[in-house]
């Protein structure tokens, strides 16, 4: 029987983690009782910092643990095969871009500890945040940055470096493809997350060139539906096979105004 978790919040709305549990034991990951511990007070600190700025839109516990800690979970599905087994993730140098809350990638984290990983965004309150969360559940290997992608891919210190790049697409994919492929190494892997609600086939087919031009090879998309109760996920994997050409990604702003599928069709 596993330890009784903490109660930190007064009210008393976080003393049960049995679906985050459970969704984690389905994917191959068995949260011990410190991990249980970590995703509880992390949620407390997304309600609490959400009241008092505009953190992320999920400030109920159930939304909390249902679409942020569930939905991120999601990445870990078998669906894509060995490269998302949380054997695959162990040790791999990862980045985390638009990060917002910390999601996914502090719920990866915590789920795997052995993951290396940059948190960036361009909103110091939420980076601000970021740090709050990293120290106060004291996780290792943890890098927070304040900035933007189009930048920080044309630094060398974070330029083809990573494994392994994440982003919720809440974006075109054509814009998304210059903010993170550029930060793969050859040989890496961007995953990206994308509701039920979208056209996914017709926005991966509009990015084609984008991705091919940035240095991926074609877009491998998988519907995932478990765990959880959300609607199913899309999950859009892209493998850097070449070298981003150096003019990408371009000036803060432009893969935004001006994505890759205009200027190629």
């Amino acid at each position: 029987m596993r330890p009784a978790l903490p109660i930190h919040n007064p009210e008393g709305k976080f003393t049960t983690l049995k679906s985050v549990i459970a969704a984690a034991q389905l994917l191959g990951v068995d949260l011990d009782a410190g991990q249980q511990a970590q995703f509880q007070r992390f949620g407390e600190l997304i309600e609490l910092r959400s009241k008092q700025f505009n953190l992320t839109g999920a400030r109920t516990w159930d939304r909390i643990r249902e679409e942020l800690f569930i939905r991120s979970l999601r990445i870990l599905s078998p669906a894509g095969g060995s490269v998302t087994t949380p054997e695959w993730f162990a040790g791999k140098r990862a980045i985390d871009v638009g990060t917002g809350a910390g999601i996914p990638g502090i719920v990866m984290k915590i789920a795997l500890p052995e993951l290396q990983i940059t948190l960036l965004d361009s909103v110091l309150k939420k980076t601000d945040f970021l740090q709050e969360v990293v120290e106060e559940l004291g996780l290792e290997n943890v890098v927070v940055v304040n900035g933007r992608a189009e930048e920080l891919g044309q630094s060398p210190a974070h330029r083809e470096v990573y494994d392994l790049v994440i982003a919720r697409a809440v974006a075109q994919l054509a814009e998304l493809a210059e903010l993170t492929i550029p930060f793969a190494n050859i040989g890496g892997t961007v995953i990206l997350p994308k509701g039920a609600s979208a056209d996914v086939e017709a926005e991966v087919d509009q990015a084609a060139a984008a991705a091919e031009i940035l240095g991926a090879a074609p877009a491998i998309t998988l519907q995932v539906d478990r765990p959880g109760s959300s609607p199913p996920d899309h999950m859009i994997y892209w493998m850097k096979i070449s070298p981003t050409p150096g003019e990408f990604p371009r000036r803060v702003g432009v893969p935004h105004r001006s994505p890759l599928l205009e200027l190629n069709g």
